[in-house]
């Protein structure tokens, strides 16, 4: 399949974004993704202007998309949707600042309010969130109006107390300083986002930040994916089992509350009475069923039996056979998944020589897994993911690179050479691991891994065997004992990559696992950083992409993302870009994280001859 043939190609180039569109309402535009630093948004059409210094949201979220295609007054509130909504159901933490994993970002995106957030999470478009308006006088200050009477949940630690500029400034001044109540200093994910920021509160309601330099990232940083802003009274508690689940360590502001979130029961949100954006959500409640995103003939069961509303198979031509086979009762939409799949190399042990990093770089046969596990629904990614069109190397240079040409023989001439040379042979064995939730869903990979290998580098030395991200990979990355492995990396949370470059790449990256420490590298991701011109921005990124790519991404080698073709029954109205039509699927979910727009956008309709009993008795317990 052609890099540019497919329907999300197609979709994305006819959606071009100007520049106007991402800096929008807000003040400077960026920001990046999740754990190793892959994204970005937008597009060429940039016509210079000045960058807006002030913004005011309002009090609801004007410009958001609200149920496309559905008036108002045909949307029904109540209902209880059960969907497999956050991916797996592993956390590593239920601290938001220090963990890892992607659920806890997700889960987070619903329960807590941030302090400013996405009207239009693709194109970058910010609206007040916990700020209602903000200003930014000059490049480096930003002061934040908090909204009045935004309330904790009420829990023997908040009391229901109200939401401050004190919880503002604890929540900035924890990540920068990196450092629990008793004193330790565990791994804080964004540390280095919030490193030199003074952090002023001249009253309840008013937060000035001022940044050491000028960051054109900052803002839409505040948005992202991981930018919730968690309860200090709960979080402190909490510290020292930080990786024991218990809706009391979230308390929220939000849409949801947590009602239960236990290991091994089904999490379960509950509408937030006192949520500030009155008449949302829709449903009284969401539940993401426990266990069922591994075990795929499960999940398919509960589909068939509506027990979840939305269900996607392994294999997109069966979820196609079940779609074809309820024609009248089901919708069918294609999401572009935000989480890029990643083969991250250990360049401090096997791979300490940057030519066998290099060949397995072209090793890796992008193409053949997007076909071997997606049916062809996907398209190879750069360092900067297509996801990110503004930023991201375009398909017609990305196709001229090592590892993503089109002529395979090349690419494997190139391998072996550099495999050979590199001393690869005498490496003896070498384990390329498969992370256990991604096998459960695609038990093959194991086997088509070390095929892979040893087919393209003409030897019989690779095999794959299981890991987990919580036990083998995420302890041990900052001692850089972690294994090879492919599978998921974080989810792209945003349409801007610079501060997830420098995150991952810069020599003071707080997740540059790989110990990159390139000064050329650095001083372009930096310049990057400090410009609010998005033009000039762009430049300065493929410029350190084309350093990123030239090294194999020093081992953290970005693969491809892929689509998910979903089934839907027909009474579930879901979050979608565009609505389906006669013989046309539905677009999905956005690209990064925006769970308050699902607030308004996720509803149930009685009235659809698809509803059920099932449906109509389901308890929050």
């Amino acid at each position: 399949m052609r890099d540019q043939s497919n329907y999300w190609t197609r979709r994305l180039s006819a959606n071009r974004l100007s520049r106007r569109r991402l800096v929008g309402g807000a003040a400077a535009a960026g920001m990046g993704a999740a754990a190793f630093g892959l994204v970005g948004c937008g597009d060429d059409d940039d016509d210079g202007g000045a960058t807006p210094t002030v913004s005011t949201g309002g009090t609801t979220a004007a410009g958001s998309p609200t149920a496309a295609g559905t008036p108002a007054s045909a949307i029904v509130d109540g209902g209880v949707a059960r969907s497999v909504f956050l991916g797996g159901s592993q956390f590593d933490s239920v601290d938001i600042h220090r963990g890892q994993r992607d659920e806890i970002g997700w889960l987070s995106g619903s329960v807590l309010s941030k302090i400013v957030r996405f009207s239009n999470p693709d194109a970058g478009d910010l609206e007040a969130d916990l700020a209602e308006k903000w200003e930014t006088p000059d490049a480096t200050v930003f002061t934040f109006n908090l909204r009045k009477g935004v309330k904790w949940q009420n829990t023997p630690l908040t009391n229901g107390r109200e939401l401050t500029s004190a919880d503002i400034k604890w929540h900035i001044e924890r990540q920068q300083a990196g450092k629990l109540v008793d004193g330790s200093t565990p791994k804080f994910r964004f540390q280095s986002d919030y490193a030199g920021i003074k952090v002023e509160t001249p009253d309840n309601y008013t937060v000035k930040m001022t940044l050491p330099a000028p960051n054109g990232s900052f803002l839409i940083r505040q948005a992202a994916f991981f930018a919730g802003v968690p309860n200090r009274e709960a979080t402190e508690k909490f510290e020292g089992s930080h990786t024991t689940l218990t809706e009391e360590a979230m308390p929220g502001t939000s849409g949801y509350i947590l009602k239960q979130w236990r290991t091994g029961k089904d999490i379960v949100l509950q509408k937030n009475p006192d949520y500030w954006e009155k008449g949302l959500p829709h449903l009284d409640g969401a539940i993401n069923p426990w266990g069922l995103f591994e075990d795929p003939n499960a999940h398919r069961l509960a589909f068939e039996q509506k027990l979840v509303d939305v269900w996607n198979a392994p294999d997109a031509s069966l979820t196609k056979k079940v779609l074809d086979d309820n024609k009248s009762n089901m919708y069918e939409s294609l999401t572009g998944i935000s989480n890029t799949v990643l083969m991250h190399l250990n360049v401090h042990k096997q791979f300490k020589d940057p030519r066998l990093v290099k060949a397995m770089n072209m090793a890796v046969d992008r193409r053949a897994m997007i076909q071997s596990f997606h049916q062809g629904l996907g398209q190879v990614s750069g360092v900067v993911p297509w996801l990110q069109e503004g930023f991201a190397i375009k398909p017609d240079d990305l196709i001229k690179l090592p590892g993503y040409r089109t002529d395979r023989a090349v690419e494997i001439k190139e391998a072996r050479e550099l495999w050979n040379a590199g001393g690869g042979p005498a490496l003896g064995e070498v384990d390329i691991k498969g992370v256990e939730t991604w096998t459960s869903v695609w038990p093959d990979t194991y086997q088509i891994i070390a095929k892979m290998f040893n087919d393209s580098l003409g030897v019989s030395q690779f095999k794959s065997t299981k890991c987990t991200y919580n036990d083998d990979i995420i302890p041990n990355l900052p001692k850089g004992e972690y294994p090879s492995w492919i599978a998921w990396t974080n989810a792209v949370n945003s349409p801007d990559p610079r501060r997830d470059l420098y995150s991952s790449f810069h020599s003071k990256g707080s997740q540059n696992w790989s110990k990159v420490n390139n000064p050329q590298l650095d001083k372009l991701i930096d310049d990057a950083l400090v410009t609010a011109d998005l033009a000039k921005a762009r430049a300065l990124v493929l410029d350190a992409q084309k350093i990123l790519m030239e090294n194999a991404m020093f081992g953290a080698v970005v693969l491809y993302n892929y689509i998910n073709r979903y089934a839907n029954w027909n009474f579930a109205h879901r979050p979608l870009k565009t609505q389906p039509s006669a013989g046309k699927a539905g677009a999905g979910y956005w690209n990064t994280a925006g769970a308050h727009l699902a607030f308004k956008n996720s509803w149930l309709d009685p009235k659809d001859p698809s509803y059920s009993d099932a449906v109509k008795g389901r308890k929050l317990g």
